[in-house]
């Protein structure tokens, strides 16, 4: 009984976390303007989601470790979600442009080989953020070492995408969860999928963020 009610409690907690972390992300992504805040209020969110779940034991400051990385990976954390989002957006440029094209056999072989690419893509944009606040590295690897546990890890990448899957069928049962838990908790999913793939690092954003606090 004491055990479950241990369960309740750390469900609570967890869901209150959710909650405030999914606050945080709106207010800062408005902060920025939107197109200039939601991809450090996204780095942010995942530096807290980080911390929460490979590191339990330790007490968090959310607010504190939201804002100082907010702050810290403004301007990187924007060039690396809009370099990806430009990347993104050629992609689907290209495919309403085959889609125009007079098919043939080169057309038929050039739309599949690109809806191949937005698949890896997407594959890519879920470990992209996991990453990014977990490793030093160089701006170029963000991507390559995204590839490489797309590839080197596919079953973890299978599972990845049935829960965004399930998550988006829970979220249109229930929309009135998307304001509550929305963004917040589809980063908790994919921080606790991808988090066994990533390997412990002295040297990750969040002890180099902290180290400023």
């Amino acid at each position: 009984m004491k055990v479950l009610g241990n369960k309740y409690l750390q469900l609570g907690e967890w869901c209150l976390h959710l909650f405030l972390l999914n606050c945080l992300w709106f207010m800062f992504s408005l902060i920025g303007g939107f197109f200039l805040g939601v991809f450090p209020a996204t780095v942010a969110l995942f530096a807290v989601l980080r911390k929460l779940t490979m590191e339990p034991e330790v007490e968090v400051r959310i607010f504190h470790l939201f804002w100082t990385t907010y702050k810290s990976e403004f301007i990187k954390g924007n060039l690396l979600g809009y370099v990806w989002a430009v990347i993104g957006g050629a992609i689907l440029i290209d495919v309403r442009v085959l889609h125009q094209v007079e098919t043939t056999f080169i057309h038929q072989a050039l739309t599949i080989a690109l809806y191949l690419l937005l698949v890896l893509y997407v594959f890519i944009t879920f470990y992209l953020f996991p990453i990014f606040v977990h490793y030093n590295l160089r701006f170029l690897e963000y991507y390559k070492y995204a590839f490489v546990l797309v590839i080197g890890r596919p079953i973890k990448t299978i599972l990845l995408i049935a829960s965004m899957l399930l998550i988006y069928f829970l979220f249109s049962l229930i929309p009135g969860l998307i304001p509550v838990f929305g963004v917040s908790f589809i980063g908790f999913v994919m921080m606790k999928m991808t988090s066994s793939s990533l390997m412990k690092n002295n040297h990750s954003h969040i002890e180099e963020v902290e180290s400023f606090s």
